[in-house]
Order: C-alpha cells, then sequence, then structure tokens
C-alpha cells in the first residue's frame, strides 16, 4: 500500500486494512496511552494500536505531579475530574534535615511552604490512574492489545515498520504502521535495540522503593501533638502529610509520598560514590537507612513494608542517542532518565508527547520528507540539549548538598525560582504551546545554564567544604519555614531573592571558616557510612 493510500482523512475513523495502522504505540501506561489519546483527539482519523505486555498496571516510581506535568495531565488530557476522586491532592515539597542534636521531627530543621498550595498537584497511584488513561484511549477510538508483548519491530522509515506482537494465548501478529512509537517505559525498546543507551558520567545514582503500611501521619496527634495551638502546627497552614517529603542525609534522600488507599510510597536515592547502604538486600539496605535516619525511623515505627513490593535500580540514570527519525519515535522514559528529585520525570514526558505528536501528525499529513528531516534533526538536537544542560544546572554533584540545611536549601529555593519563571508561568499564562519549549530546548541557552551551573558548583564547593571542617549540617536543628510557597505571580521572584541573599550568607560564612576555623559538630552523626575510597562503579540493575 502507498503513502497516499494509508493515509486517513481529517476528521474521519478510517477502515484500516487487516493488520495495517497508522501508529503503533508500544505499552500503555501513561505515556503511550497519552499519546494514543491526543492523536486521535487531534486528527479522529489517526488509526492507533497500543500494545501493552501487562494484563494489570501495578505499583511503580513516579507518583508525584509537579506543575508541568500537573497542567499536562488536567488541561491537556482534562483528567482534573479523575485527579480529583482518585488521587490525593499535593501540597508541594517539604524537606527535613537532622544533625547530633535532632531525635524526633519536633526539633529538625524543616523547609516547606507555609500556605496551600496555588497550583495543581497531585499524589498519584500511578497504577490507577494508567488503567484510567488506557481506558480512555480505548473509549476515544485506539484498538487496544493487552495483555500482549512486541517481540520484534522492522523499522522501515517512510516505507512503513512492521510490528510483531505475540499474544496472551501464545499466537503471533505482524502488523504495519507508518509510525511506531516507544513507550516502553526504562525498556527502552528501540534505543536498546540500537545500542542507543549511554549512562549519564558523573551521575552514579541507585534507588530502592517500596510501599509501606502504617506509615505516621505528619499532621496526626502522634507527631504533632492535641494541641491546635502548638507552634509546630501553627507554623505551617498546609498539609505536611500531603507534601512529598524529602528527608536528607549526607549523598542521599528519602521521599515519602502518600498515597489514596493508605500505603506510603518510600524511596531511597543515593549517590554511590558517597555512600554504601547495608545490607544484602534490596529491602535490607534501604531498611539500614530508614533506620539510621531518627526522622524516617519514628515515621515508621508502627509500619510495615507491604510485601513482595520492593523495586530496586541500581543504576537510575541514562540517555538515549536520537528521540525521533523518519517513522519512529519515543515518549517519555524511553527517551531518557535523569532522577527523581524534583519529580521531573512526568514533565519530561508531558513535553515528549506534545512534541512528538505535533511531528508525528505533520508527517503523516504529508509534509515533505526533506522538511521533516530538518526538523527530526534539530529536535533531536535541541532535545538531547535539554537533558544535558538540565543534569549539568540541577543534578550533577547534588548528592554533595542533600544533607545540609543551608546549602539545600539555598539550592531548593533558587531552583524552584527559576524552575518557576522559566517554565511554569510562561506554560500557565502564555499558550499550551510553550509545552514544545522544554527548559534550553532554545538555541542560546547558554545564558540560562552558566549561571545556574555556577551556582549549584559554589554550593557544592561549600557543602564539601563544610563536611571536611566537621561543620555538615550545622544548621540542621530547629529551623521552620520562612516563605510562604509559590504562584503564578509574585512568590516566584520573591522565593529567588531569599535564594540569592542564603547564598550570599553561605559565601560569607566559608569565607569566614578560612580566618577562624569552626569548632566541628560533636556527638554521633546519624548518616550513612561513606564509601570506600578505592571502590569504584555501581550495582548491577536489579529488582527486589
Amino acid at each position: 500500500m502507498n503513502r497516499t493510500e494509508m493515509a486517513p482523512l481529517e476528521g474521519q475513523v478510517s477502515s484500516p486494512a487487516p493488520g495495517e495502522f497508522d501508529v503503533v504505540v508500544i505499552g500503555g501506561a501513561i505515556a503511550g496511552a497519552s499519546t494514543a489519546i491526543l492523536l486521535r483527539r487531534r486528527n479522529p482519523g489517526v488509526r492507533v494500536l497500543v500494545v501493552e505486555k501487562s494484563d494489570a498496571f501495578d505499583w511503580k516510581v513516579g507518583e508525584s505531579t509537579v506543575e508541568i506535568s500537573a497542567y499536562f495531565l488536567t488541561r491537556v488530557l482534562k483528567l482534573y475530574d479523575h485527579l480529583s476522586r482518585e488521587h490525593l491532592p499535593k501540597q508541594a515539597f517539604r524537606y527535613w534535615f537532622h544533625n547530633e542534636k535532632v531525635a524526633c521531627l519536633r526539633e529538625a530543621s524543616e523547609v516547606g511552604p507555609t500556605q496551600l498550595a496555588r497550583t495543581p498537584g497531585f499524589q498519584l497511584d500511578r497504577a490507577v490512574l494508567d488503567e484510567h488513561v488506557l481506558k480512555l484511549a480505548a473509549e476515544e477510538g485506539s484498538e487496544i492489545w493487552r495483555p500482549a508483548k512486541v517481540v520484534d519491530v522492522a523499522l522501515g522509515g517512510e516505507a512503513g515498520s512492521s510490528v510483531t506482537v505475540e499474544k496472551a494465548d501464545g499466537t503471533r501478529a505482524t502488523v504495519r504502521a507508518r509510525w511506531v512509537v516507544d513507550a516502553s517505559g526504562r525498556q527502552a525498546l528501540l534505543a536498546r535495540k540500537r545500542g542507543g543507551i549511554r549512562p549519564v558520567e558523573g551521575h552514579p545514582t541507585s534507588s530502592i522503593w517500596v510501599r509501606y503500611r502504617g506509615v505516621k501521619d505528619l499532621d496526626g496527634k502522634e507527631v504533632v501533638g492535641t494541641d491546635p495551638a502548638d507552634p509546630f502546627v501553627r507554623s505551617v497552614v498546609a498539609s505536611r502529610r500531603l507534601a512529598t517529603n524529602h528527608f536528607t542525609g549526607w549523598g542521599y534522600w528519602v521521599w515519602f509520598i502518600p498515597l489514596r488507599g493508605g500505603e506510603t510510597s518510600v524511596g531511597l536515592v543515593w549517590d554511590t560514590r558517597l555512600v554504601r547502604p547495608e545490607g544484602s538486600t534490596p529491602l535490607e539496605k534501604l531498611a539500614s537507612v530508614l533506620s539510621a535516619n531518627p526522622l524516617t525511623r519514628e515515621m515508621l515505627e508502627h509500619a510495615e513494608p507491604v510485601a513482595g513490593d520492593c523495586r530496586y535500580y541500581g543504576t537510575l540514570p541514562y540517555l538515549v542517542d536520537r528521540f525521533i527519525d523518519h517513522g519512529w519515535t519515543c515518549v517519555g522514559d524511553a527517551g531518557g532518565f535523569l532522577d527523581p528529585f524534583y519529580s521531573p520525570g512526568l514533565d519530561q514526558l508531558s513535553f515528549s508527547v506534545h512534541m512528538r505528536v505535533e511531528l508525528i501528525l505533520k508527517a503523516l499529513a504529508g509534509a515533505p520528507r526533506e522538511e521533516m528531516a530538518k526538523e527530526y534533526e534539530s529536535h533531536n538536537r535541541r532535545y538531547a540539549r535539554f537533558f544535558e544542560y538540565f543534569y549539568e544546572a540541577i543534578y550533577r554533584d547534588k548528592y554533595h548538598l542533600m544533607g545540609d540545611y543551608d546549602t539545600m536549601t539555598t539550592a531548593f529555593l533558587m531552583d524552584t525560582a527559576l524552575y518557576y519563571l522559566v517554565a511554569v508561568q510562561p506554560v500557565y499564562t502564555e499558550s499550551a504551546d510553550r509545552l514544545g519549549v522544554p527548559p534550553y530546548y532554545g538555541d542560546g541557552a547558554e545564558v540560562g545554564l552558566v549561571p545556574m551551573r555556577f551556582y549549584q558548583q559554589r554550593l557544592v564547593s561549600i557543602a564539601k567544604r563544610k563536611k571536611a571542617l566537621g561543620i555538615y549540617g550545622n544548621h540542621n536543628a530547629g529551623r521552620r519555614p520562612g516563605f510562604v510557597g509559590f504562584s503564578l505571580r509574585s512568590s516566584a521572584h520573591v522565593m529567588l531573592w531569599h535564594g540569592l541573599l542564603r547564598w550570599w550568607k553561605a559565601e560569607l560564612a566559608n569565607a569566614l571558616t578560612y580566618v577562624w576555623k569552626p569548632r566541628p559538630l560533636e556527638g554521633p552523626r546519624p548518616v550513612l557510612p561513606p564509601r570506600p575510597a578505592e571502590e569504584a562503579g555501581g550495582e548491577a540493575p536489579a529488582r527486589g
């Protein structure tokens, strides 16, 4: 069948020949299902097949939205009703620090907004969300094969590709498609097939996570008592429990994310160069960290992990060589992943789906091959720059800051303020088309990279010196939140100003250490044991 014969009519659902589709999507979770939905909404004549290997989605990491992904879910996919009924509202990020003076949450330094969030955010049960969005894709005209596994893909560019699928009964079917979309998550099927996966040099992080039942309520009487006039209670109007709570230490952080069913997602991420959790199994390693930190130990005093739920990635970050070419593309984690800190995964999914659906539809509409080749080349170059610059500006050596109130709070305020100014405000106040311009995507992005990379490097240097002097975390006790929160108006500028002021104070304090050597902190420090310097490399990816 030639190109003209395969083209669907705008606004109509064509009757495809058996085994022929305009687009085959590999993977039916949020990345694949949202791609199918937007393809059909923007051109109802597009014939879409979604192949999903599972018969039911299970829990997975990625439960927390931030502002861009919340915009995509609520404004683009129109899921506000589902999200408000089936998931929990999110009250931003909250950070907890500890040192030798801290034995419980009340004594810890805390950073987070005092007021309720003013942009949508959600703590997601991913299994529920994925099921809903895939069901919506089917209702809006996509064909769903499930459970079914893609066992082979032969890319053919404009000539069309063939996708071989093994169904639940063991039979195989080969279908033709003008486009193949890889939404297989970390499996990154197309990138691995061509050997296009590469590690992120200088960022050897690992992660373990599991759901717990019986986690203490940060707004409940066990933690905050029964007196509504208690200063600890009155200092924060927003719900502490509904935040994504971060419990930090030298070289690591632990997330606590509440889920609607009552469970709490608890995950550890650590830099393998800096620390080594003790234990022979992933769950033992996680438990060793949770018990060493007095704050997570308090939260989990009566809690139990959900049996069989522990997951483990020995190597978290990876990049891919290309994101799109004639007849194929990838979306979501199939196109790379950096770090779960700041919850950027669903943002990246939102950018990639929005942008690549537009490119697919333009190609299907018959745009000249030469024109599309230029667009693919430009997109591949710019999107790779988005990943690389985002890593350099935000994540390189960030884990040196994690456990220090002074440097981490400074980074958090400045990082978040710039995220609002550069990404969030344009999307909410200008146009949804701004989803097509991720941070650092445009030419001249070095203007934004250089200052961000500079202040991150300075904060890392200060944190390293504090560690060497024995004063790392010297303000980790007794500090309470001091900023109102995030909004689409002036608060981002206020946050940026406070971040700059804290940076100046950190630089001054650091300079003074060269004049008057500070006295090291005394007493036991509840941090992880450092990884021996002679050991190198990370642990192999595995699942517990």
